[in-house]
């Protein structure tokens, strides 16, 4: 503690007389949008997995800082964990424990990236029923429930974050053609705190092997929102032994729309210093003040989790979950800015195909020379204007002329710029209407040029997509099938997904579901404000990049 505040104090001058002018302040970075995915077992155990996405300023940015003290112990999944730029490059991560619940999120070998996106993929193996976010109860009319109550963690660097989205993959598994929504509503099978109705939008969508996935989300949440949430489902999901009576609290006041702190047991809420004091302490008095109420809020977090109070059943007034769209997609909204490879991720057109397309265009225009087709290589013969070519295109070229070939992480780098780029376009549309425009544009372009004897097929997608770009020259006319590399494009499938822990979570993107069908994710700081920062906020907040 003395050591703490000898810190504190020592770094006061270098804080207060250096603040960051406003040059500095806009290459800083900050989260664009921030989404955890809670894989829920039987007996309370779970994989936590967070993508988070960072709007990287000017100067490198390599990694930041990540708290898991609500759910410590947790085991780290690093074989699951990378971070992918928005030039489609993507890198592994090394993530380093900095003492206690404390660890560092960075990208592996020192690497530092600057401008542009970064999107970090990590998860970890947590006990939600042993830390007491899990835990059983009852109701006033004797109905046996579970109380899931739990905030995933309050981000800094965040105030123009787009959105936080929370989604709990429940172990209930839906029956088969019955509508998620309908089957929660009229079997009255999840419960809500109020204020998860207020906060948040709210939606039940069927999750991989048909398990009940909840969905939380919240639009520009803004810095350091708490996104707890705090909700009942039937205790014959779970296998849950009785601990202390096998009770867990509700806290707040649900009717008031409030949330309400943990309650120490046999007491109230912790209380802060008051304002007045701190005013008058000045700068010291202020820090300390800070880490003071920081250590009563941890203190009291504690000690609500080795025995929560009894809940208060004739004090709540539970409402069902109000629907707020379906997966926050707007029924009829069309995504017209696609690009003609993203129209072809959109429609599902197979991965290798759409590489073979793209290959077959650059050999045709003479930028590439196929050397070998098993295994596939191909060398430069001339280079096209890198600024003609869409990073689609220039991420292709750019991997045969580093060495001729493309492995699998290259195309992986390519593909997960698609969907990135996807994302953050067609999020909120709908899935069939966007569909139906995008062939109608294809039909309309190659009927009047397909052979009368040919029918509809992906072919008139690479004669659309061939006459779209000021590079191609040279006009394909049906002639020859531009897909006839296919097979040798070194993609493995099952690698698209990559789910080898026992999680059912999609750790990485998968194309055809996950990017267009689902809703939508630092240096610049000094010193003295990264020493302030870890010392008052470590154990509530994350986010520190650097």
């Amino acid at each position: 503690m003395k050591r703490l505040l000898a810190l504190i104090l020592a770094f006061l001058p270098a804080w207060f007389s250096s603040p960051l002018s406003g040059g500095e302040r806009a290459r800083a970075n900050e989260i664009r949008f921030v989404e955890c995915k809670v894989d829920l077992h039987k007996d309370g155990s779970a994989v936590v997995a967070y993508v988070v996405q960072w709007k990287v300023g000017s100067r490198p940015m390599h990694g930041f800082y990540f708290s898991t003290k609500d759910l410590s112990p947790v085991r780290m999944r690093r074989g699951n964990s990378f971070a992918l730029h928005s030039s489609g490059k993507r890198y592994k991560l090394q993530i380093k424990r900095l003492g206690g619940n404390r660890w560092d999120i960075l990208l592996a070998k020192g690497a530092g990236v600057s401008g542009g996106t970064l999107t970090y993929t990590f998860a970890f193996e947590a006990d939600f029923a042993s830390r007491g976010y899990l835990a059983r109860t009852r109701s006033k009319d004797g109905r046996e429930l579970v109380v899931f109550n739990w905030s995933p963690q309050k981000w800094d660097e965040a105030r123009r974050q787009d959105h936080y989205t929370l989604e709990i993959l429940t172990p209930h598994v839906l029956p088969k053609g019955v509508d998620p929504r309908a089957y929660v509503q009229e079997g009255d099978l999840v419960w809500t705190e109020r204020f998860v109705n207020e906060v948040f939008k709210i939606d039940y969508q069927r999750g991989p092997k048909d398990r009940l996935r909840l969905v939380f989300h919240r639009d520009r949440p803004g810095n350091r929102f708490d996104m707890r949430v705090q909700i009942y489902l039937p205790a014959a999901w779970f296998t849950l032994a009785a601990r202390g009576g096998g009770r867990a609290s509700a806290t707040g006041d649900p009717r008031s729309g409030r949330r309400g702190g943990i309650r120490r047991r046999g007491g109230g809420p912790a209380r802060g210093i008051p304002s007045t004091y701190l005013f008058f302490g000045g700068a010291a008095i202020l820090l300390l003040g800070a880490f003071l109420i920081l250590g009563g809020k941890q203190r009291s977090v504690l000690q609500a989790r080795k025995g929560l109070d009894e809940i208060r059943w004739d004090h709540l007034d539970w409402t069902p979950p109000k629907l707020m769209l379906s997966n926050f997609r707007k029924k009829g909204k069309i995504c017209k800015d696609l690009t003609p490879l993203e129209v072809a991720f959109y429609l599902g057109l197979p991965f290798r195909r759409i590489v073979a397309g793209m290959l077959q265009t650059f050999v045709d225009e003479g930028f590439l020379e196929l050397v070998s087709r098993s295994p596939l290589k191909a060398r430069v013969r001339v280079f096209p204007d890198r600024e003609a070519l869409d990073p689609y295109h220039r991420h292709l070229f750019e991997s045969f002329e580093d060495d001729g070939e493309m492995d699998q992480a290259e195309l992986e780098g390519l593909m997960n710029l698609a969907i990135e780029n996807i994302r953050k376009k067609a999020w909120d549309c709908d899935v069939e209407a966007t569909k139906a425009y995008w062939s109608q544009q294809i039909e309309d372009k190659a009927k009047a040029e397909r052979p009368r004897d040919r029918r509809a097929s992906d072919w008139d997608w690479y004669y659309w997509y061939h006459s779209q770009y000021p590079f191609m020259r040279h006009p394909y006319r049906y002639e020859k099938d531009p897909f006839q590399d296919e097979a040798q494009i070194p993609i493995e499938v099952d690698h698209i997904v990559q789910a080898p822990v026992d999680t059912d979570l999609a750790l990485n993107i998968d194309v055809c579901h996950d990017a267009c069908h689902s809703a939508c994710h630092s240096a610049c700081h000094s010193a003295c404000h990264s020493a302030c920062h870890s010392a008052c906020h470590s154990a509530c907040v994350s986010g520190g990049s650097h």
